[in-house]
């Protein structure tokens, strides 16, 4: 049901929402959208490296490498590079790797 505001946004891609059409492509329920697995890397990213403060990002970028289903967990690691952030999102638990990128920041945070 909660896939079903995906379409409130604009998001009307069935993966998302439809059993059937996830069932027809390759998967056994619907996947969570991809923008949403970045969106929890990039707020653990802010949280934790940049100490909550969000202009301190310069560009994100990822590469996403599986599906993810509501309801898992997702685990984000990073990993501080000078003004990058490496970072790589892994689902609890199938422990696979869904999510990996970097995030080049403007600035370091004065209290790390």
């Amino acid at each position: 049901m909660k896939a079903l505001l995906y379409s409130l946004s604009g998001d009307h891609n069935p993966l998302h929402a439809d059993p059937m059409a996830a069932e027809i492509a390759g998967f056994s329920r619907p996947i969570l959208h991809g923008l949403c697995t970045l969106g929890f890397a990039v707020r653990a990213i802010i949280k934790t490296i940049c100490r909550g403060e969000k202009d301190m990002i310069k560009n994100i970028s990822g590469r996403f490498l599986l599906h993810v289903y509501p309801g898992e967990t997702l685990i984000t690691e990073m990993w501080l590079e000078g003004l990058g952030v490496l970072y790589q999102v892994k689902v609890k638990e199938r422990n696979k790797a869904v999510l990996s990128g970097i995030v080049t920041l403007n600035r370091l945070s004065t209290s790390i």
